[in-house]
């Protein structure tokens, strides 16, 4: 049968509908691999990674201060800085060793107290570098008090010892001192015998 032009024919509607069909449904399908593959590509992207550095080892420094080799009390000062029946005039001294034995450099500052201030009132201390209390004074502290108070350069300026070495294996640091202790001459002397004992305290600063 021959159609004329223009006269509608129902199967071309039904093919160009399962066409357009077909063709939508195989954009989706299109379209979702798409979101898929990208998703995908997503996922391989993740990945991450981790470096260390360690240091080298570190260690406490310690700081210790001797005096001729023990902690407190050496021979040299407890026998040498005494003296029975001082008057106006008289003066006794001392000398050793300030030792470094630990492991890092250290300055240090001396103070001083009397157990009986109105007979440390009398007194003035002088500190000397070096085994005898001859030369530059290199501090004093004049008046004693039960409290401990500094020697000084001048005015207030703590007297301050720098730079002590460090012990190095067997062999501390060393700072030879010399301490006199002098009751000057104008010095008034109580009218009741006073006694007392003088404590030196050595106080050590990391530099």
């Amino acid at each position: 049968m021959v159609r004329k032009s223009g006269e509608f024919d129902p199967s071309d509607a039904v093919r160009r509908v399962c066409h357009a069909l077909v063709s939508a449904r195989a954009r989706a399908i299109m379209s979702i691999g798409i979101a898929l593959g990208l998703g995908a590509v997503g996922t391989l992207a993740a990945w991450s990674d981790t470096s260390v550095a360690t240091s080298g080892q570190f260690k406490t420094g310690t700081i210790d201060i001797m005096l001729d080799g023990v902690d407190n009390n050496p021979a040299s000062i407890s026998t040498g800085l005494k003296k029975a029946a001082m008057l106006p005039g008289d003066a006794v001294s001392a000398s050793f060793v300030v030792q470094n034995q630990g492991s890092v450099v250290f300055s240090y500052t001396i103070g001083a107290s009397m157990t009986d201030a109105p007979f440390g009132q009398l007194l003035v201390l002088e500190a000397y570098a070096g085994t005898t209390c001859t030369g530059t004074v290199l501090g004093t502290r004049t008046g004693l008090t039960t409290s401990t108070q500094p020697f000084v350069v001048t005015g207030t300026t703590p007297l301050t010892r720098p730079n002590v070495a460090a012990k190095v294996g067997a062999t501390p640091g060393a700072d030879p001192l010399c301490i006199s202790v002098t009751m000057p001459s104008s010095a008034i002397l109580p009218g009741t015998v006073r006694t007392g004992t003088i404590s030196l305290t050595f106080t050590a600063t990391s530099t």
